[in-house]
Order: C-alpha cells, then structure tokens, then sequence
C-alpha cells in the first residue's frame, strides 16, 4: 500500500511532467512557424532563369551611395556576387576588370556584388585596393540578395541584356580574357571579340 509520501510524491511530479509537455508543444509550435515563414517568404521568388527578369535590388556601395539594378536599364550589365575569402573570385577578378576596361565605352557594367557579411565588410576596401579594381562594387552585408538570387555559392555571375532579362548564368569562376567566356556578352554589345586586351600593368 502506497505511503502518503509517495502519493505526495507522485502528485508533485504529475504537474511538472505536464509543465514540461506544454513547453515541449509549444517550442515545436514556434519552430514550425518559423519554418513556415522562411519556406513562405523563400517560395516568392523563382529561381532566377535564362530569359527571366532579373531581379532587383537596391544596394550601397562603397561609399555608402544607394544603387539599384534598374539604374542601368539600357545597358548590358555583368553581375558578380563573390566574398574577400573566396579564393576562385581573387583568381577571376582580374580578368573582370579586363572586360570593364574594354567594354565599359560600349555600354558594358561590372557590377561586384560582395556578400561578406558585417564581421568582413572592413576586408572590402583592402581587397579592392590590393586587386587594383576600378568596377563598381556593391556591399549586401544582410544578406538581401540571397533569396532572389537563390545561389549556389561565390563566385557567381549573371548576364543581364539592356532590358534587365538574364542572358546567361555562370556558375563558379571564368577567364574573361578568353574569347569563348565572351560569345553572350559581345553579341549583346554588338562589338567584335578582337577588342579584347590586357591592360598593361
């Protein structure tokens, strides 16, 4: 026969196993809501494709000026999203700036879009000057283009023709000296490949 102590004992746990089950139910009702919100809002935007409108975005740079991709609609813009500590975007930024100088007079925009986050946006200007890059570059600390863009890493490219519709995406980095990484861009500036050339250092 059960003591008035172990009654009493049973009695107290009862309420605390309770206790326990409600915050259970309630710790996975907050995280399936917040499941739900971030599958809601990653769900509005496609993936961007070939051929889509690509989507927009309004940015700073590295003076702190608001800039928008619409701002160039009427030019061919090359969209680079890279990081300071990705090594293949230090290996392709060369020859990005290679098709800035060319093209730029032909109505060609480098646009670099850095997603280092707050705790490296200060590695920016450093790896900027050291590169000898003169491109717009565009700083995205927050992350405000990663569900848009939905990429697959850094680096990674977009094409964008003068009606802002994407015209080819390129996964991982690109010798842009070399005339068959061109075949998109220069039939889109309607300019010959000859043009190409490595400034002079």
């Amino acid at each position: 026969m059960a003591t008035q102590s172990t009654i009493d004992n049973l009695t107290q746990e009862q309420p605390k196993q309770g206790n326990r089950l409600v915050v259970s139910l309630i710790a996975v009702g907050v995280l399936a809501a917040v499941f739900g919100i971030v599958w809601l809002q990653s769900s509005k935007y496609e993936p961007p494709k070939v051929g889509k409108i690509a989507p927009e975005f309004a940015l700073v740079d590295l003076d702190e000026k608001p800039v928008r991709l619409s701002d160039y609609r009427g030019k061919v813009v090359f969209l680079n999203f890279w990081a300071t500590w990705c090594k293949p975007c230090r290996e392709e930024m060369p020859s990005m700036e290679v098709l800035h100088r060319n093209f730029a007079k032909d109505g060609l925009v480098v646009l670099a879009v850095s997603i280092d986050r707050v705790t490296t946006t200060k590695d920016i200007p450093p790896f900027i000057k050291s590169m000898n890059l003169s491109f717009p570059v565009l700083i995205d600390s927050w992350g405000q283009t990663d569900m848009p863009y939905k990429r697959m890493g850094v680096p990674e490219t977009f094409i964008i023709d003068q009606e802002g519709v994407i015209r080819e995406i390129v996964i991982g980095p690109r010798d842009w000296t070399r005339l068959d990484s061109l075949t998109v861009l220069v039939d889109l500036l309607k300019v010959t490949p000859k043009t190409v050339k490595v400034p002079a250092v």
